[in-house]
């Protein structure tokens, strides 16, 4: 963990924190964090204690020395192994064949699996590739050249997949024993720091406060600010940074500033200062937050406008000449659905966080690999210390018990489904919920079952999330599959001879239509996929906490199996229609129009 770093109750602009979390009081039955650390006889928060090493050490030195001669050999950069320059530059020798330490004797076969198959595809395509590459670069002499050097390549690169592959199995048999014990212990495996932890939600809620997300998010976008490339998505794209470059505006010379001034930005502010006040002022200004402002959804709205202007160098090109007037009838997405499909559901972020796409916009490719690590885990712990207070009122069983529990949570439900996505999300979360906690208390290894049905209820409720994954893996490649194949159609009619420009572009348009809902259903899912995993480890930390007793992880189980229940059975008022019909609509409306004659066109354009 980090050291703990005075500084970081403070941001730069204007001294207030970006990110406030408190750690709450210990729930009744958590121990203080004194009692957490001393149960666990003096070991370290990692979950390693004092005394011989475990049986791997070896071998896992041996691997170290192993990976660092093949990286020097591979020919990787200097600089990449010394962890310097930007995130791009991150590569080591596991980005090829995985040394890092398997858990057991599974995820030390699936390893080693990869790694031989790695190695002999590797070697067959620069026996195939070098001669080829070779003649066209030097001609007769450069091909045998080549040939040479993919010779070379076909024997070393299988040999040394081989080995590593069989390093890895042999290390998985050897961690297998090791594996047994501290699961059974009620350790989980941390798959970043290839080591077997402790949970303790009272360490994870004071480690919380030792810095904050937006410090970590503060590296990358230095990092981008030294090459001259913007943060986020549009350095992603190609964006400059600030200071001028692609996505800029025109100088002070704009026919008007409207769409400016909603956004607090100047007409010089590059694309990617546009897009992260567009993020910061929609959350402050989004209706969920302000439900008692009868023009916090027209606000709201016109943040949108602005952002969906100033985002498209075309548009915001029109409106810097001529303001309002050069936009002509360009029609805006409902701003609420805009957000939500950009950067999840406001409402839902006290169960799911800040979505991995959300990260994406804010930083993209700039964080480095343990960056984004870190700000992984550090929203799990959020979410794993927020879900173990919401399971306090059935753990504790206060006043009215499960009963009030069941109310609490129900009405809970009833205002989340209402959201943006609001349904499918909570019937995702409640699914992850009941069936990692079904996994827990029938876990005869790692939970609270026994050995009556041989583990056989954990088993399904195991492969119930592996399926659900699989499906949503599925249902993702199928979306982008139709996203493709709309798009390359649309490209192929527009080429079409005798289409002039206008009439290219009106096909375009049509295709682009019809692209919106499998567009949708590849982002949700791509989301889904982010909030399984997120789920996945926040349930392993609340539910293997060992800052409480044993009885009270049970009653924690058996709450989130009533509480998933509650969530998976809420149903969106009637009359509100399916959410993503909604949002596809809404989205239709920015390529259409809203009213009849955008109807009466679609229906003559058929």
């Amino acid at each position: 963990r980090a050291p703990k770093r005075p500084e970081a109750d403070s941001r730069a602009s204007g001294g207030k924190r970006s990110e406030s979390f408190v750690s709450p009081p210990a729930p009744a039955g958590m121990s203080s964090p004194g009692e957490g650390a001393s149960s666990g006889a003096g070991a370290p928060p990692g979950g390693g204690g004092a005394g011989a090493p475990p049986p791997s050490a070896g071998a896992d030195r041996v691997m170290a020395e192993a990976s660092k001669a093949l990286t020097m050999y591979s020919g990787a950069p200097a600089a990449a192994l010394a962890g310097g320059g930007g995130a791009e530059s991150e590569m080591d020798f596991n980005d090829i064949f995985s040394m890092r330490k398997p858990q057991n004797i599974m995820a030390g076969t699936s390893s080693g699996l990869q790694s031989a198959a790695k190695g002999i595809l590797a070697g067959t395509a620069a026996f195939l590739a070098a001669p080829v590459i070779g003649a066209r670069q030097e001609g007769a002499v450069g091909f045998f050249k080549g040939l040479g050097a993919g010779t070379v390549s076909a024997v070393v690169l299988p040999t040394v997949g081989i080995c590593v592959g069989v390093g890895q199995i042999v290390r998985g048999i050897i961690n297998t024993p090791e594996a047994i014990a501290e699961a059974s212990a009620g350790k989980r495996w941390n798959h970043r720091k290839r080591e077997w932890i402790r949970e303790d939600l009272v360490q994870e809620s004071v480690a919380l406060g030792e810095t904050t997300d937006e410090q970590i998010l503060d590296k990358a976008r230095a990092r981008a600010k030294q090459r001259g490339t913007a943060p986020g998505i549009e350095g992603m794209l190609g964006g400059a940074g600030a200071g001028g470059g692609s996505g800029g505006g025109g100088g002070g010379g704009v026919s008007e500033t409207e769409y400016y001034d909603l956004l607090g930005l100047e007409p010089t502010a590059a694309a990617a200062e546009v897009k992260r006040q567009y993020y910061l002022m929609a959350r402050k200004l989004h209706p969920d937050k302000n439900p008692d402002d009868p023009l916090a959804k027209e606000r709201f709205q016109k943040v949108g406008e602005a952002y969906q202007v100033l985002s498209d160098p075309s548009l915001r090109a029109k409106y810097d000449e001529r303001g309002k007037a050069g936009l002509g009838d360009h029609s805006f997405v409902d701003a609420s659905a805009f957000f939500a499909m950009l950067f999840g559901s406001d409402q839902m972020e006290g169960l799911v966080g800040r979505l991995q796409l959300a990260t994406l916009a804010m930083a993209g490719a700039d964080l480095k690999r343990d960056e984004s690590g870190q700000l992984q885990e550090r929203r799990q712990g959020r979410l794993a210390v927020k879900l173990a207070a919401m399971l306090e009122g059935y753990v504790s069983g206060g006043p009215g018990g499960e009963e009030a529990f069941t109310q609490q949570m129900g009405a809970m439900a009833m205002q989340l489904v209402q959201a943006s996505y609001g349904e499918m999300m909570l019937h995702l979360i409640g699914f992850m919920y009941e069936k990692q906690a079904m996994e827990f208390l029938t876990d005869p290894v790692a939970g609270m079952g026994t050995w009556m049905d041989l583990g056989f209820r954990s088993g399904v409720a195991r492969l119930e999330q592996k399926a659900k994954q699989i499906s949503t893996q599925m249902a993702a490649a199928n979306a982008g599959l139709k996203v493709f194949n709309a798009f390359r159609a649309g490209e192929q009619e527009a080429k079409s001879a005798g289409l002039t420009e206008e009439e290219a572009n009106q096909v375009r348009i049509k295709h682009q239509k019809n692209m919106l809902p499998h567009f949708l259903e590849a982002l949700w899912n791509a989301s889904a996929l982010d909030i399984e995993s997120t789920l996945r480890h926040v349930c392993d930390k609340v539910l293997h906490d060992m800052s409480v007793a044993p009885q009270v992880r049970a009653r924690r189980g058996e709450g989130l199996v009533l509480l998933g229940k509650i969530f998976q059975k809420a149903k969106a008022p009637a009359g509100t229609g399916d959410p993503m019909a909604q949002v596809e609509e809404a989205m239709r409306k920015a390529f259409q129009g809203d009213g009849a004659d955008g109807d009466e066109d679609d229906a003559g354009a058929g």
